[in-house]
């Protein structure tokens, strides 16, 4: 009997293992410093370092996002403005600012592509109202693609000289919400 509930236990352990690696598989996506979607807004502090902004709750299509941005930080060796996009307190999107002074829309695409896999026209419908996180107004620059990779969208947009990626999860509720 002893035997039979170590291994239960044993099997158990493996199981809850398997399961965890699923779930971060799923979820695979770390940003920087750890920052993962579903992260509440205290987490993405605790993880990012340097001064931040808390803009408060403003609907954008019906959607009431949470902002906090860090200015002048520098991703991948390049100048950046971040802006972490929450619903609730639920980490949904995460907005990066270049400037195209600092690093060319295709070097960036180029990078991108090479991390995550091919650009291509951007998916409206797979974006659904996760087009609120990519810009405020709902609405796609004229030079804009995106990378899907699994649960996430990488919206790449040209937009005079600011280029904007912003990533998505796909599996927020939000984004398919009405």
């Amino acid at each position: 009997m002893k035997k039979l509930l170590a291994a239960l236990m044993a099997l158990m352990m493996v199981f809850a293992v398997a399961a965890t690696a699923f779930a971060e598989e799923e979820n695979g996506f770390t940003f920087r410093n750890g920052v993962r979607f579903q992260m509440n807004m205290d987490q993405v502090m605790a993880a990012e370092t340097g001064r931040y902004e808390i803009e408060e709750e403003h609907d954008l299509g019906g959607i009431g996002f949470w902002e906090l941005e860090y200015e002048d930080t520098t991703e991948n060796d390049v100048r950046a403005d971040l802006k972490y996009l929450f619903v609730g307190n639920e980490l949904v999107a995460i907005r990066v600012n270049y400037e195209t002074r600092d690093i060319s829309y295709e070097q960036l695409k180029a990078d991108l592509t090479a991390k995550f896999g091919e650009a291509a026209a951007v998916d409206t419908a797979l974006l659904g109202n996760g087009i609120f996180a990519v810009d405020d107004d709902g609405r796609l620059e004229k030079k804009a693609e995106a990378i899907v990779n699994g649960s996430l969208m990488i919206v790449i947009e040209l937009d005079g000289d600011d280029i904007d990626v912003t990533f998505v999860d796909l599996n927020a509720a939000y984004v398919t919400a009405d």
